[in-house]
């Protein structure tokens, strides 16, 4: 729970954002990544 706060609180602040962002579309490439390498793998 107090990191779900931590969050909020970081999302308050313009720095804040920009992390979130650069965090999420890391998240995003990496996963769209991993499931590129296991269709890769089927063919």
């Amino acid at each position: 729970m107090g990191a779900i706060l931590d969050l909020t609180e970081m999302l308050k602040e313009p720095e804040g954002m920009v992390g979130a962002l650069v965090l999420i579309a890391g998240a995003y490439f990496f996963i769209k990544w991993v499931f590129n390498e296991e269709e890769e793998e089927e063919e």
